[in-house]
C-alpha cells in the first residue's frame, strides 16, 4: 500500500489533512457568518443538524473471528490456502446479507506454517491483540493440540476443521469443537474396507509421532479383530527418502498385498512415488492407500504423477450423490473464483464460519459461553450436511464432535482425476462402482 493509500484509508488526503475536519471547519465558518437572530431561529434544528457536519454515522463495529492454518511451508499450505479462501467466501456472503446482530463479520488470518509453536503464538495474537470472539481452521492435529491450550486458557471457542486426532476432543475442553472426522471414525471405516476387499497381508506404516501412532492403533485393532495378518512400521515425520525402507517391505516374505500409509507429513508424496518407481505399489500384486488428506490435496497429481493411478485415499467431503443445494452453489462459486475443486477441508472451513455465526445469531451474543451454548444446540445444514455437535463424553472423543462427518474411500483410475469424479468404493451405500477394489495394471 502506498503512502497515499494509507492516508486515504484513514480518511486523510495526500497532504495529511483530515477531510472530515475540513468539512467541520467550513460548516463552523458558515454558521459564524449568520446573524445572531438567525442562529437563534435555527434553535433546536441547528443542534439537530450539526452532527451531520461534525461527524458521520458511526459504522457498526465488526465481529472478529480468527482463522488459523498453514499458509507457507513446511505445513500443508496448498490446502491451507484453499481453506482460507473458503472462510473468506463465507464471510463475504454473510456480510452481503447484513452480517449478524447488525454487525459485519471480519476474519483475521494467522499462518501457523504447520508448526505447534507457531500455532500457539498465532492463537495468542488473535485473542490477546486482535480480540477475536471465536476461532476456526487448522489442518495439522499437532498444531491444533497446541492451539487448544490457548483457547482453553482464555475461554475462547474454536471450531477445528481438518484435524483428526481423537485427543483434540477427548480432553473435554468446552471451548473445543470439531466439524471434521476423527481417527476412530475414519480408520474404523478404512479398516472395514480392507477386510471387505479381501487383503491377506498388510504393511501398515505410520509417522513416528503421537498422531500417527494413535491412528495406527485403531486401524491395527480393526485388522486384528477381523484376523487379517499385518505388520507395523514407522517412519520419521521429517523424512523425505524412503528407498531403503520400501525395498525392505518389497523383500518381505510372504509378500504384502496391501500397503497402508498413515503419513501426512512432507514425505507423503515421495513415499508414494518411490513405492511406485521401486515396483512395490501400486502394482498388480500390491495395492496402496494414502491416508492423511494428501490424496485429495490440490497438489496431489503434480507431486505423484502416474504413481497416483490405482491409489486409494479417503475423502472427507460429501460425494456428489449427497450434495445439497448449498454444496452445489459453493462448489460452483469456489471453482469459478479459484479455478480448482474445493477439497473437503475447504467445505469444513466455509461451514465453520457459518456455524459460529449461527451460534451468535441464535443466542444474540458474542460472549464465549453464549457461543459455546449456541454450538451445542446447533441444527444447521451446511455444505456437508446437517451439523450437530455431541455433548456426550462416551467415548471421550465424542465430546463436541460432529459425529455424522462424511467420509468415503475412493480409488483413482485416471491420471489427473478430480476427487469429485474418482470412483467411490466404500461405504457401499455411497459407492459409485460395483467393485470394492480395482487391481492396478503394471
Amino acid at each position: 500500500m502506498t503512502d497515499k493509500d494509507n492516508c486515504e484509508a484513514s480518511g486523510r488526503d495526500a497532504l495529511g489533512r483530515d477531510a472530515l475536519g475540513r468539512g467541520v471547519s467550513r460548516a463552523a465558518s458558515a454558521l459564524a457568518k449568520l446573524p445572531r437572530r438567525d442562529l437563534l431561529a435555527l434553535g433546536a434544528g441547528a443542534a439537530a443538524t450539526l452532527p451531520l457536519f461534525g461527524r458521520t454515522a458511526r459504522a457498526a463495529e465488526p465481529i472478529k473471528l480468527g482463522w488459523v492454518g498453514p499458509l507457507s511451508p513446511p505445513g500443508g499450505y496448498a490446502e491451507g490456502l484453499l481453506m482460507k479462501y473458503a472462510a473468506g467466501m463465507a464471510a463475504d456472503e454473510i456480510n452481503a446479507q447484513g452480517g449478524v446482530l447488525g454487525r459485519p463479520i471480519e476474519i483475521l488470518y494467522q499462518d501457523t506454517r504447520g508448526l505447534p509453536a507457531e500455532g500457539t503464538a498465532a492463537a495468542e495474537r488473535l485473542i490477546v491483540e486482535d480480540k477475536v470472539v471465536a476461532m476456526l481452521g487448522e489442518f495439522h492435529s499437532s498444531v491444533a493440540l497446541a492451539e487448544m491450550e490457548v483457547v482453553h486458557k482464555y475461554n475462547v471457542p474454536i471450531m477445528f476443521c481438518d484435524v483428526w486426532s481423537q485427543a483434540i476432543t477427548a480432553k473435554g475442553y468446552p471451548q473445543v469443537f470439531r466439524n471434521s472426522t476423527t481417527f476412530p471414525l475414519l480408520d474404523t471405516m478404512i479398516g472395514q474396507w480392507i477386510v471387505a476387499a479381501g487383503f491377506k497381508n498388510v504393511a501398515l506404516l505410520c509417522e513416528q509421532d503421537d498422531i500417527g501412532l494413535a491412528g495406527r492403533k485403531i486401524a491395527a485393532q480393526v485388522l486384528t479383530d477381523n484376523k487379517v495378518p499385518f505388520k507395523l512400521y514407522t517412519a520419521d515425520p521429517q523424512a523425505t527418502d524412503f528407498t531403503a525402507q520400501i525395498l525392505r517391505l518389497k523383500a518381505e516374505k510372504p509378500a504384502f498385498d496391501f500397503f497402508f500409509i498413515l503419513y501426512a507429513e512432507a514425505g507423503a508424496y515421495p513415499m508414494v512415488t518411490e513405492s511406485k518407481s521401486l515396483g512395490f505399489a501400486p502394482t498388480p500384486h500390491t495395492g496402496i492407500f494414502l491416508s492423511g488428506g494428501d490424496g485429495v490435496d490440490p497438489t496431489f497429481w503434480k507431486n505423484v504423477g502416474n504413481a497416483g493411478v490405482g491409489l486409494l485415499c479417503e475423502n472427507v467431503g460429501l460425494p456428489k450423490s449427497g450434495w445439497n443445494d448449498k454444496t452445489k452453489a459453493f462448489v460452483t462459486a469456489f471453482k469459478g473464483k479459484y479455478k480448482t475443486d474445493p477439497p473437503g477441508s475447504a467445505m469444513e472451513s466455509y461451514d465453520a464460519v457459518f456455524s459460529l455465526v449461527e451460534a451468535i445469531k441464535s443466542t444474540g451474543s458474542t460472549a464465549p459461553d453464549a457461543i459455546i451454548h449456541g454450538l451445542e444446540t446447533l441444527h444447521w445444514v451446511g455444505t456437508r450436511g446437517l451439523y450437530t455437535f455431541s455433548t456426550s463424553h462416551t467415548p471421550d472423543w465424542a465430546y463436541h464432535q460432529f459425529m455424522a462427518a462424511p467420509a468415503t474411500v475412493l480409488q483413482y483410475d485416471q491420471l489427473n482425476q478430480s476427487s469429485f469424479d474418482a470412483p467411490i468404493v466404500w461405504p457401499r451405500p455411497l459407492a459409485t462402482v460395483s467393485y470394492l477394489y480395482k487391481t492396478p495394471t503394471a
